[in-house]
């Protein structure tokens, strides 16, 4: 009977080959393990300025949105007839832009007003009439949740 070293002499012999190929596989695992230790270290510096940036923008009171929504009003008219559509502010925020589309051939046909409340906000006043356009106004306008707004298109 052989002794145990002597057995695990021969299990090494035999098997060395299949350990390597294992111990091959694994050896660059702490050299990436370090690299990415240190991209990380390397990034801490910026992540602390961007948190600092963050608090003070909070200080400032500026607010980043918490809830995006669009509100689509889309309608087909017929010629000759106009409509009013409304819908409620689903929740308070700003109005931050307006868009609206004129298919092709609709300028002398199609007049378009937005507002919300009694305020009419684009145009200001009157209504804009466009051809193959699709405009995107900027706004600024504060809303309440439950608010009407509003389109008139003629």
């Amino acid at each position: 009977m052989a002794e145990p070293f002597e057995e695990y002499l021969d299990y090494l012999r035999k098997n060395l080959t299949q350990l390597e190929q294992v111990g091959d596989s694994l050896s660059g695992a702490d050299e990436r393990i370090d690299y990415a230790v240190r991209q990380l270290l390397t990034s801490q510096g910026k992540i602390n300025e961007l948190a600092q940036l963050i608090t003070e923008l909070k200080e400032a009171g500026f607010v980043m949105p918490k809830q995006t929504q669009q509100i689509n009003f889309r309608y087909t008219v017929p010629a000759g007839l106009g409509i009013r559509a409304e819908e409620q502010v689903p929740l308070d925020g700003i109005i931050s832009s307006v868009c609206f589309h004129f298919p092709p051939g609709a300028e002398g046909w199609v007049q378009i007003a937005f507002g919300h409340g009694y305020k009419q906000i684009m145009p200001i006043s009157g209504f804009l009439q466009l051809d193959d356009a699709t405009p995107i106004f900027p706004a600024s306008e504060v809303v309440s949740r439950n608010e009407i707004i509003w389109v008139v298109i003629q």
